[in-house]
């Protein structure tokens, strides 16, 4: 904090009173328009309040507290506080003041029928000021039905900003006033993106929701062509293993190849493991307008069609890409196992790497299993000696409580004209298996190697969960008929068991999916607490840096370490950048479930007329909630629109009964049902039975 906010504070304190501009001014002998500005940022950051008299007072002074709005669809909120150790509160729609949903207030904490709950006392930053949304148009004005599901109210547009506008054009509104005193906030239209009916509006939608970029601005790109083949030719000391056979396995689009692995057999029966990062830090130096920006997106974001990448194409798919038959820089973790699996010793250093093989993750998968038999026999040893040190240490691991939750994605099958004409789910194979756990086994050695050579470094950690949503977890999966027991611990090997247990069930996407929502978020941290779903003492990661800063921030301490690189990180900056790192995250994952959920409703708005096989995941007096396991996605039957009888919602044994036939609808109950309407603004649909 600056000297000048704590003089203002400690005046404040010391006259125990509120105080207006005038007599801060007087007080403190401080130029008013450096004053103003100073005050400004600190009603910003939640120290002060501007009351309705115009005077500033010191919010703790207040009893005020600062967090942000998460707004819901309904008008309701809640209030998200900054302050760790304390619960969110519910905020009624009258106790709003005008707030919506992501932006920063002050509240104070009233009592209502024994409950408390949060009145906003004032609106420190508005978490809105541009915002995505679908026109509704009438003769003389239009309303923009906002693509935020959780902000409430349409936006009002005048007239004189809405006569070119149609009905179902996708625009972005400048927010001008917002909501007060049951009026709707009123906007004006900053961009048209096109109409909702176009070819890939949805990839427009989500970038600008995110303000994603896949350009870069000019003073990267010149400082890349610059610079980029001076580097390439000057490595500096690597060890040069050009002549060591050595392969990348990516799934079939993959767009970046910044991992390779090579393995040998020790004389001790066990193995000699290499994993190959690309030496993304030797291009990207610190403080550059690359750097900057890199640190900027913080990581990559994956669209169906194509990737927004962390650095610019030039790096990510081709300079640092280990492309086969040519010589890439890399950073690579030498690791030595006996033949238990067991690691003994490992070695990270800076190489020059010639990859000979680019092979998918499913033609790795039938050369492992014999369904077809490669060529060169190099290949067929080391898949051969990879797949055994895999299985090796997945038996380890799992012996030590990692969980693996195993949970298939998407795959969207696109044609030549970029039609959606097919998805279906992709499952993860032991080639999957193989590379996922190569790659953690490097994470972990090289986090073991900095935290013992350095006081500060940045981890991946993982907290444990809250002990009340297992037992809750474990209740819902007696619902679907899968016997569990709620632990009397909670560690790691006992949170496997539940998920081996529920691995097997036909329910088992669903449930896991639920186990997964138990589990703390895995962010990034300064502080070492280790990962818990990993059962790691010490996690970090190491092996994307293409893809992630993260990665290449540890890139950058180990060749501080070992080679002298320029990187002389404070305590201060390596905090925001966990910090920062793990927001941006935060954003990829929302952007990238977005963007999927997106397609799967344009898929079926092309197959209104096809039945889909489903099971029911839940129950309520409304309706039948049914996931379709062909796309791994869930959908609203209403309870109106299953007419053959009156039906009744028992809420004990979660079922609905027909009156008249007795008929019932359980969770887990498969059924067959078809389209009924897509909301888009939501991006939710119903269901009918077919």
């Amino acid at each position: 904090m600056s000297k000048t906010k704590e003089n203002i504070l400690e005046k404040l304190k010391s006259l125990g009173r509120p105080l207006n501009l005038d007599e801060l001014h007087q007080e403190l002998s401080i130029e008013k328009k450096n004053l103003r500005k100073v005050l400004r940022s600190m009603i910003i950051s939640g120290d002060i309040v501007k009351l309705k008299s115009g005077k500033y007072a010191i919010t703790d002074d207040l009893n005020l507290h600062t967090g942000h709005v998460d707004g819901h669809p309904d008008g309701y909120a809640f209030f998200v506080p900054e302050k760790e150790d304390m619960q969110d509160l519910f905020i009624p729609p009258k106790r709003l003041n005008g707030a919506v949903h992501k932006d920063r207030v002050a509240i104070k904490i009233e009592k209502f029928k024994g409950r408390e709950e949060a009145h906003v006392v004032k609106i420190l930053e508005r978490g809105f000021k541009r915002i995505v949304g679908r026109v509704e148009k009438s003769k003389y004005f239009a309303y923009v039905v906002p693509l935020v599901k959780k902000f409430y109210g349409d936006i009002y547009i005048p007239n004189r900003f809405s006569k070119k506008l149609k009905t179902d054009d996708v625009v972005v509104v400048e927010i001008i006033h917002y909501p007060e005193k049951g009026k709707n906030a009123e906007g004006k239209i900053a961009k048209k993106l096109g109409a909702l009916s176009d070819q890939g509006i949805e990839n427009k939608i989500v970038m600008e929701k995110n303000e994603y970029n896949r350009k870069f601005p000019k003073d990267v790109t010149k400082e890349l062509h610059e610079n980029s083949k001076a580097l390439f030719e000057n490595p500096g000391e690597r060890k040069d293993l050009t002549g060591l056979f050595t392969v990348t396995i990516d799934g079939e689009s993959a767009r970046d190849f910044d991992d390779a692995v090579s393995i040998q057999n020790n004389e001790n029966g066990g193995y000699k493991l290499y994993v190959h990062i690309a030496d993304v830090a030797h291009f990207v130096q610190p403080d550059t307008n690359l750097d900057k920006e890199a640190y900027n997106r913080a990581t990559s974001v994956y669209f169906p069609e194509f990737a927004i990448p962390m650095l610019p194409e030039k790096l990510s798919n081709d300079l640092c890409s280990l492309k086969p038959r040519v010589k890439r820089l890399t950073l690579t973790a030498e690791i030595d196992y006996d033949s238990f699996g067991n690691r003994i010793s490992s070695d990270i250093y800076q190489s020059v790497i010639r990859s000979n093989y680019r092979l998918t993750y499913d033609i790795a998968y039938k050369y492992i299993t014999k369904e077809e038999i490669p060529k060169n026999k190099k290949l067929s040893k080391l898949l051969d000696e990879s797949a055994a040190l895999a299985e090796l240490l997945i038996k380890r691991r799992r012996k030590q409580g990692t969980i693996d939750f195993d949970l298939p994605e998407v795959e969207f099958l696109f044609d030549d004209n970029g039609d959606l004409y097919d998805l279906k789910p992709l499952e993860r194979n032991v080639s999957h298996r193989l590379i996922e756990h190569f790659m953690i086994e490097a994470n972990e050695a090289v986090s073991e190697f900095l935290e013992k050579k350095l006081d500060i470094s940045i981890f991946r950690v993982h907290d444990s969960p809250d002990p009340a949503k297992i037992d809750e977890f474990v209740q819902t999966c007696k619902r679907f008929g899968v016997d569990v027991k709620t632990p009397d611990d909670i560690t790691p090997k006992n949170i496997q068991r539940i998920s081996s247990l529920i691995e097997n069930s036909r329910f088992s996407y669903i449930l896991s999916s639920l186990l997964v929502r138990t589990m703390q978020k895995a962010v990034y941290s300064t502080e070492n607490i280790g990962h818990f779903g990993l059962a790691s003492e010490s996690y970090t990661h190491f092996t994307s840096p293409i893809r992630r800063y993260p990665d290449m921030i540890v890139h950058r301490l180990l060749k501080m370490l070992l080679y002298n690189y320029n990187f002389k990180p404070t305590k201060s900056f390596m905090n925001d950048a966990a910090e920062h790192s793990s927001v941006m995250e935060k954003q990829e994952e929302d952007a990238e479930r977005e963007i999927r959920q997106y397609k799967k409703l344009r898929f079926l708005e092309t197959h209104v007329d096809d039945v889909f096989d489903c099971h029911i995941n839940r129950v309520a007096s409304s309706g039948i909630f049914v996931f379709l396991p062909k796309m791994l996605l869930t959908g609203f039957l209403p309870i109106s629109g299953i007419d053959d009888d009156y039906y009744v919602f028992d809420p004990e044994k979660e079922y609905l009964v027909g009156k008249n036939s007795k008929k019932m609808y359980r969770i887990g109950d498969v059924l067959q049902v078809s389209v009924d309407k897509i909301n888009y603004d939501y991006l939710e649909v119903d269901f009918k039975l077919a």
